[in-house]
């Protein structure tokens, strides 16, 4: 059996295969607050039959640690403590499996490295030419592949710098990110800079995911039904639901979806017209929503070709694809 973990600051995603089989997991674990229980985590898939461990990951740039070389360092230890005697290998940015000892040394090629691990799956099985977007809970990869190559920036900074990397997600970002102001009641009106509401509450709200895919804390740990959700919206004007009406809440969440949408669709327009790509691979959990932002592109979608669970943890499968095929 071969596994491909994708350890990230908020998700840890686990793909067993063996031959043309394969079970996926995806458990939230945010490592900021409980980094302790990733090990414990990893144990539950060191099995007799495990033969190789592919490794990606983003959970370096959590700030539970002062910097990258030292949550990569923290998480190989775990990684290590989890698959004692099994065979470990860290996909890097270079598109290059690395042992343990090559990823401590090059720790920036390993960091967040898992859209790369997508990218080159992409390349193998897919599509050698397009735009690899791909919406998660916290984040937008816009990743440029022409010829079969990999054209996007290697680091975080650079992606984000060059539209390749879009600080928004299906569940996780802030609504006052989106938009400092709505409209409300006529009236152009600020919005509280305060974490009282995320995208998954607006997009529970307007039926673009469901209870099941809101899988993360929310602001207030109260829970993820539709009046909770609406509750969360209203705090945002500093109100609440017997201050501001449903039709109002589900006004506001268009507003700030469509704030969303754009958002997405500026960045890919800007890779589309700076590589001259118009075909667009779709993966994640915002696959429906990258279908909207990008209406008018030719576009494929992972989770209609391999299923709803190869698109929400795609690099986890593609890191045990790409090791399944890989000779030392």
């Amino acid at each position: 059996m071969i596994l491909g973990i994708d350890i990230g600051g908020a998700n840890t995603k686990v793909t067993e295969l063996k031959g043309g089989d394969y079970r996926i997991h995806h458990i939230y674990l945010p490592l900021w607050k409980r980094r302790d229980k990733l090990e414990e985590l990893l144990k539950r898939y060191n099995r007799e039959d495990v033969e190789k461990v592919g490794i990606v990951m983003t959970a370096e740039l959590v700030d539970r640690y002062r910097s990258k070389r030292e949550g990569v360092e923290d998480i190989l230890k775990t990684v290590e403590r989890a698959f004692p005697n099994k065979d470990i290998y860290i996909f890097d940015v270079e598109g290059n499996f690395l042992d343990v000892d090559a990823a401590r040394r090059d720790y920036i090629k390993v960091s967040a490295s898992n859209w790369t691990a997508t990218a080159y799956f992409v390349i193998r099985d897919i599509c050698d030419t397009c735009i690899l977007v791909d919406m998660g809970s916290t984040t937008t990869d816009i990743i440029p592949i022409r010829e079969g190559k990999v054209l996007a920036e290697k680091t975080d900074l650079k992606r984000l710098m060059s539209n390749q990397l879009v600080y928004v997600g299906t569940l996780r970002t802030p609504l006052s990110f989106l938009s400092s102001t709505v409209t409300f009641r006529g009236c152009k009106t600020n919005v509280a800079s305060e974490y009282f509401s995320i995208t998954g509450d607006i997009n529970l709200i307007l039926n673009k995911i469901g209870e099941e895919d809101y899988t993360c804390d929310t602001p207030d740990g109260s829970p993820v039904d539709r009046e909770s959700c609406m509750r969360r919206v209203a705090r945002i004007l500093c109100s609440d639901l017997e201050e501001v009406k449903e039709e109002e809440i589900v006004d506001i969440s268009h507003q700030l979806y469509s704030k969303l949408l754009d958002t997405i669709r500026y960045n890919v327009d800007r890779i589309s017209q700076r590589y001259g790509i118009e075909d667009v691979v779709i993966t994640g959990l915002g696959e429906g929503i990258l279908r909207e932002a990008l209406e008018g592109y030719s576009m494929l979608s992972i989770g209609e070709m391999y299923g709803r669970e190869v698109s929400l943890c795609t690099p986890s499968f593609a890191v045990a694809k790409l090791l399944e095929g890989w000779q030392k």
